[in-house]
């Protein structure tokens, strides 16, 4: 097994590219995010990776062909049309994961979440986004999910579609222009269907606090911690001032 090209993005784990298939190392949550992989197979969902083996240290997944949302963003990952297929397909993931059985010993990498609607992808955002012909084709990186509530999802994902960050975070992201915030985040909110949107900028808050909390205790990506804090004031004192 000789992998052949270092793939960047995942929750630190090494991941490399082998052909038209994908080599990661696995974790204690593993297990659980295989039995999702495979129910999403089996229900038809073609935006996840499909599952080829895994062993007690690795996994292969199918290689989803395209362009992930990394940052800089190119210009048509900012667009509008971008905010609905996300929010659309994370609909789609919420709604078929909604009668998903979770294993009895099943590890989570992330808490879980009360109360418990959905499986959460809990990092749903551009660069966990794979894009063909400037449309979205795909969905990766499942290591972080765990059962939750819609709304703890939707809150990170209009976080980072919205997005909710400070001015210079925005310009960090690769946008030209500072965009309407609240006009792409009722846009996201409309294409998923969200009805009860009063605690959605709360939980956002929450959502961001929890990072950081995680980033603390597992010492990892410390360096991002006054990014997400500054975003958090930014929130604060735009949208939650407004309540």
């Amino acid at each position: 097994m000789n992998p052949s090209e270092p793939l960047t993005g995942g929750n630190s784990n090494q991941v490399f590219k082998q052909g038209q298939t994908v080599l990661r190392q696995t974790g204690a949550w593993s297990p659980f995010v295989h039995a999702l992989l495979r129910h999403l197979t089996a229900h038809g969902f073609t935006e996840s990776p499909v599952l080829l083996e895994a062993t007690p240290t690795h996994e292969r997944l199918t290689f989803i062909e395209g362009e992930v949302g990394n940052d800089p963003l190119k210009l048509y990952m900012q667009t509008d049309g971008v905010v609905i297929e996300a929010a659309q397909l994370l609909r789609r993931f919420h709604d078929l994961t909604a009668n998903f059985v979770i294993p009895p010993d099943a590890q989570f990498m992330l808490p879980a979440q009360s109360p418990h609607e959905v499986i959460c992808h809990n990092d749903f955002a551009p660069y966990n986004l794979v894009f063909q012909g400037e449309h979205i084709v795909g969905m990766i990186d499942f290591d972080a999910a765990a059962p939750g509530s819609r709304l703890w999802d939707i809150a990170y994902a209009v976080y980072r579609f919205a997005p909710l960050v400070t001015d210079a975070h925005c310009l960090a992201m690769g946008w030209p222009q500072i965009p309407n915030r609240q006009a792409r985040l009722n846009l996201f909110c409309d294409a998923y269907g969200l009805e009860n949107r009063a605690p959605l900028i709360e939980t956002v808050t929450q959502r961001i606090e929890a990072l950081v909390k995680y980033m603390r205790d597992t010492t990892s990506n410390l360096d991002h911690i006054p990014i997400y804090l500054a975003d958090l004031d930014y929130i604060r004192a735009t949208f939650l001032s407004q309540s």
